[in-house]
């Protein structure tokens, strides 16, 4: 079962836990609407998350997400991965697409890629969009990838008549009804597959760690993006930068980032999210598990929770304008 504990619910409505125990006992047939997981914690599934919120008149964002950088080891896929989880849980309705062609986002979740159709199947037009999309829970679908992403590049660039700009928006039309969100795991490249999906996203968010590398790769990032949105007149995409991987501990941390904010171009991109460096992202990987699916607390839960409450609009949304 996805949902979130009460305590988390009290926290990510700003309100106390009782008041979120009072919500639950006020709806019909509640015993049947929470349950206990395997490590007995209570739960509240995310369609009564999803019943909680728009009751009280929240409004799930309707956005295409990629999360990109040039620089490989940023911490791309594990935000994107965790992120799209957490979302879920929150009651939004998730697709995600695995653009890489290593297929470590499909593998985060135990989903084993190698006879699944992937993007290259679907602009090929040997199948189905719906038909590439595998199930993770009720509010969470993945399209994964493989090694035979590796040739979608290729194939897109030999394909004279390809409209870069609204070819994926024209591919997600069938399915896209479906979901609050689709979020995007791109490949550390500059091609036409990262084009494409720069295209059709409404917000781009660059993973910004504390070193000079990371930094040069952002920056190439932010230059791509701003030439591709003059190129195709995409006066509606945002970006936005996340700083991750940072350990208070390490004095550069505090250099890069102290250098990042003095740009005032970019301070005026940068989430006010700061998501700490944690064994927690690898352990999950390891067990091919989100970092929400182990009850723990951690520097990573709380970080990637802030910075899910950011994106979808609940961390400036007020739960008093709602429905008591």
């Amino acid at each position: 079962m996805i949902g979130l504990t009460p305590a988390e619910l009290s926290y990510g409505l700003g309100i106390s836990k009782s008041t979120a125990y009072t919500l639950l006992e006020k709806r019909n047939n509640q015993s049947e609407e929470t349950a206990q997981n395997q490590n007995k914690r209570i739960i509240i599934p995310s369609n009564v998350i999803r019943k909680l919120l728009c009751e009280r008149d929240f409004h799930y964002p309707n956005l295409n997400i990629s999360f990109q950088v040039v620089k490989g080891g940023a911490g791309k896929t594990s935000l994107a991965t965790n992120f799209a989880y957490r979302c879920a849980q929150y009651g939004a309705k998730v697709l995600l697409i695995d653009f890489d062609q290593q297929g470590n986002a499909s593998r985060c979740f135990n989903i084993e890629t190698r006879s699944k159709p992937v993007f290259l199947n679907i602009f090929r037009q040997e199948c189905d969009i719906k038909d590439a999309i595998i199930s993770v829970n009720e509010f969470f679908d993945i399209i994964p990838s493989n090694l035979n992403n590796s040739r979608l590049d290729y194939e897109m660039s030999q394909k004279v008549s390809l409209n870069i700009r609204d070819m994926l928006r024209k591919l997600l039309e069938p399915i896209r009804s479906n979901y609050d969100l689709v979020i995007m795991d791109c490949p550390p490249a500059i091609n036409r597959i990262n084009a494409s999906v720069t295209c059709g996203s409404d917000l781009i968010v660059i993973p910004v760690n504390p070193d000079q590398y990371a930094l040069d790769g952002m920056q190439f990032s932010v230059s791509e993006i701003e030439m591709i949105k003059k190129d195709f007149n995409l006066k509606d995409l945002e970006y936005k930068l996340v700083w991750n991987k940072y350990d208070a501990r390490e004095k550069l941390g505090a250099i890069y980032m102290h250098a990042l904010v003095k740009d005032a171009a970019m301070l005026h991109k940068l989430i006010p999210i700061v998501v700490r460096t944690d064994t927690e992202f690898k352990n999950s990987v390891h067990e091919k598990r989100s970092i929400f699916e182990n009850g723990k607390k951690s520097a990573a839960r709380e970080d990637v929770d802030e910075l899910t409450r950011e994106l979808l609009g609940l961390r400036d949304w007020s739960p008093k304008k709602g429905k008591g």
